[in-house]
């Protein structure tokens, strides 16, 4: 059965509330879930008892902050197949960007769910966080589990190098000098085909 990391806020109740709903979805929908909040380590509950042990309150912090990245970057890295990275919010939390990027450096399948309509670009979010997804966003909870399919049977084995590859082409053009009709046809010619209709 694979198993889905599920990114996203975790910093009040409806944020954990909204979460858990996604995992309950992808749960019905026959998948494995990690969710940090239910299954990683509690903040809260652990530094009381790093404290007992004789650290102290920063010492607690400090050795929490790196537990909790090592685990759940390992979790994601290579626990889970596929992650789901929830970007609701005006702008994404940053946690859920480092984990979004994460996946998409590592090459694993990775679906962008935003189903709120503010964002901090007037309607798209910044395309540094939705190019990870390749500039697909899903918006409806219900359309997830199709989502995450695709994401895991799309081919991922060339994505980085492309993206380099394309990028490399463009940072030419730019250092060529300002000629923006050349650079506009070269955009054109690279990416219109990759818009889906």
């Amino acid at each position: 059965m694979p198993r889905a990391y599920c990114a996203g806020p975790l910093f009040n109740a409806a944020e954990r509330a909204e979460m858990d709903s996604i995992a309950r979805t992808l749960e019905a929908a026959g998948y494995a879930t990690f969710l940090p909040h239910r299954d990683g380590l509690e903040f809260a509950r652990l530094k009381p008892e790093l404290e007992k042990l004789g650290a102290s309150a920063d010492e607690a912090a400090r050795i929490l902050d790196r537990a909790i990245f090592s685990l759940d970057t390992y979790q994601l890295l290579r626990r889970c197949d596929v992650v789901v990275a929830n970007l609701n919010g005006r702008v994404a939390d940053e946690g859920t960007v480092v984990e979004a990027s994460l996946a998409w450096h590592a090459g694993k399948p990775l679906v962008l769910f935003k189903a709120d309509a503010r964002s901090m670009l007037g309607g798209s979010d910044n395309p540094m966080l939705t190019g990870l997804g390749e500039f697909d966003v899903i918006d409806r909870l219900s359309a997830l589990p199709q989502a995450v399919d695709e994401a895991i049977a799309r081919d991922r084995a060339r994505r980085v190098e492309e993206t380099l590859s394309r990028g490399a082409e463009i940072a030419s053009l730019r250092e060529g000098g300002d000629d923006m009709t050349a650079l506009a046809k070269t955009l054109y010619g690279a990416f219109r085909n990759a818009i889906p209709t």
